[in-house]
């Protein structure tokens, strides 16, 4: 919606067929919003999987903005998101049973391989100098926090050339306390946009 928005050509991948459409259809509703201004733009969402993002037959790319799962967040039934979402009739309680989707991958540093493999999969199809956003926080589970934002950061800085960071801060929500063992600790409600260029 964006893309059409600013007069840019937009394409997206999704793994899951539901969410695919949906994405599908809230394009189709903007285009006929836009009218004879989205006429020459082009929008198209791949039902696939990004690891084959080559594949799909993509132009040169000026700039990817992505935000990944938060490794297997949606799997901890005791997790505040999950509470949600088992009392909602709207959200899903998880995204897939697809073994190719990253938020059923258990293993943190297995997640994190895969997660930077396709980021860096990408490279091929990005125009020098190109930009690569991405939207993530770090995660608490089982006591302790696992740095997802600081691993991203570590780990794609030796394809892409890191160079800027903002906050996005989720001022909405309340601050509230939770139990991790014997240690307390607030909710998160910021998330780190990574820049990355490709230099």
């Amino acid at each position: 919606m964006a893309a059409l928005r600013s007069g840019r050509n937009s394409y997206g991948i999704e793994l899951n067929p539901k969410y695919a459409e949906i994405a599908c259809q809230i394009i189709e509703e903007e285009r006929q919003l836009l009218r004879e201004k989205a006429q020459s733009l082009t929008s198209k969402v791949f039902n696939g999987d990004a690891t084959n993002a080559t594949t799909y037959q993509l132009p040169t790319i000026d700039y990817v903005l992505t935000s990944p799962p938060y490794w297997d967040m949606l799997h901890a039934k005791g997790a505040e998101t999950q509470k949600k979402r088992r009392g909602s009739e709207v959200l899903d309680v998880f995204y897939s049973d697809d073994p190719n989707d990253l938020g059923n991958l258990h293993n943190y540093e297995a997640f994190l391989e895969k997660l930077v493999g396709i980021y860096q999969g990408l490279k091929p199809l990005l125009r020098e100098k190109a930009y690569l956003t991405i939207i993530v926080k770090n995660v608490k589970k089982g006591g302790k926090i696992y740095p997802l934002a600081w691993d991203i950061g570590r780990e794609l800085g030796r394809t892409y050339t890191l160079k800027d960071e903002r906050i996005w801060l989720q001022d909405n929500q309340r601050l509230a306390p939770y139990g991790l063992g014997n240690a307390w600790v607030s909710n998160t409600f910021h998330h780190y946009c990574l820049q990355f260029r490709n230099e």
